[in-house]
């Protein structure tokens, strides 16, 4: 197929976490910049909407509640997808969901991708085109644009991006200039993650946090959820450290946060939407990996610096060693090689 093809309202479905709803959002410009009239649809669930929202190249954006929304509700949701007459359906998610919904659209042309155990029914009834899996070191960003590839297009240097509105703007100044932080002379600290296994240790965190402050001059500004999980972890790093960052966590919306990391002269933290975040932004990031691949989930653009242990096991892709939620290949990490890596990569 190439690009002969002239779509009128396109909906692209990405069902994930928030993390992957922003790595998705490349796809957003190589839809306009190839259909600049069309009218673009995002379709993502409750909880990571603020990740595409405000988007000045999307024309519209529906969240799903996957968790919580009544038999109601669903048939209220899949006759308004029917009403919008899409003739384009991109599906990134690869579930069974994002597959219904992509049928349940009535598109002329439906596109998603194979996966395993697919059962017969989405192979032969959901999609007017199945692409093959992705290579398995192929990063996010490229995996995302693949469906389009095989649309005819052709996406150029594509990159994150992340928005965010004039009042958000605003209450971001107003904070910095309460707390007496500069931009670009500061620090934005994210030690956690979705999940535990992908997390550092309190000490390492901590000797890097009095490294920033006191070698590197930086204020650490400390940023977190309120997940019991982030909040003790952040509670064991403040235990440990002997210098006082200032503490942000559970006080920041994603918008804010993104406003926040823009500001700042680098980011640290784990494989995490946050870290996606600064890569949006612009920020430098310095991300530890664990478990995870980086070619899928390494930062995304230049001036970013990853570290991860080259063990044989790395990565593995498990929820810490043999199932225990804990990654030796993270918590073996010294902050010291963390350091020493980070005042070579800034030249500090």
């Amino acid at each position: 197929m190439t690009k002969t093809k002239i779509f009128n309202r396109i909906l692209v479905i990405k069902l994930k976490q928030p993390g992957d709803v922003l790595v998705s959002t490349p796809v957003i410009a190589a839809l306009k910049e190839a259909w600049p009239h069309c009218h673009l649809t995002y379709l993502v669930p409750k909880g990571t909407e603020e990740m595409v929202a405000g988007h000045p190249l999307l024309d519209d954006l529906l969240v799903v509640d996957r968790r919580n929304a009544t038999w109601v509700q669903t048939l209220s949701f899949i006759r308004d997808l029917r009403r919008r007459r899409f003739d384009l359906v991109i599906e990134l998610s690869g579930g069974d969901r994002g597959a219904l919904y992509s049928w349940l659209s009535g598109a002329r042309e439906r596109v998603g991708f194979e996966h395993p155990r697919m059962p017969f029914w989405q192979r032969r009834g959901c999609f007017t085109r199945l692409l093959p899996r992705p290579a398995v070191k192929m990063h996010l960003v490229d995996q995302n644009l693949e469906p389009l590839r095989a649309l005819g297009l052709n996406p150029q240097k594509p990159r994150l991006q992340f928005f965010w509105d004039q009042e958000v703007e605003k209450r971001t100044e107003e904070l910095l200039a309460s707390l007496g932080l500069t931009s670009g002379a500061f620090a934005v600290m994210h030690p956690g993650a979705g999940w535990r296994f992908k997390c550092w240790t309190p000490q390492g965190y901590a000797r890097v946090l009095e490294a920033l402050q006191t070698d590197w001059r930086l204020p650490v500004v400390l940023t977190g959820t309120k997940a019991a999980h982030e909040q003790e972890l952040l509670a064991d790093i403040l235990k440990e450290s002997r210098v006082t960052p200032i503490n942000l966590a559970g006080r920041l919306t994603l918008k804010e946060l993104g406003a926040l990391i823009n500001r700042a002269r680098l980011f640290f933290g784990m494989d995490s939407a946050p870290m996606h975040l600064a890569a949006a932004v612009g920020t430098p990031a310095v991300a530890l990996f664990g478990p995870s691949g980086v070619f899928n989930w390494g930062p995304w653009g230049e001036g970013h610096l990853v570290l991860q242990k080259d063990w044989e096991c790395v990565p593995c892709g498990r929820d810490g060693c043999q199932g225990g939620k804990i990654s030796r290949c993270l918590t073996e990490i010294e902050p010291e090689e963390v350091l020493a890596a980070m005042a070579r990569h800034f030249n500090n």
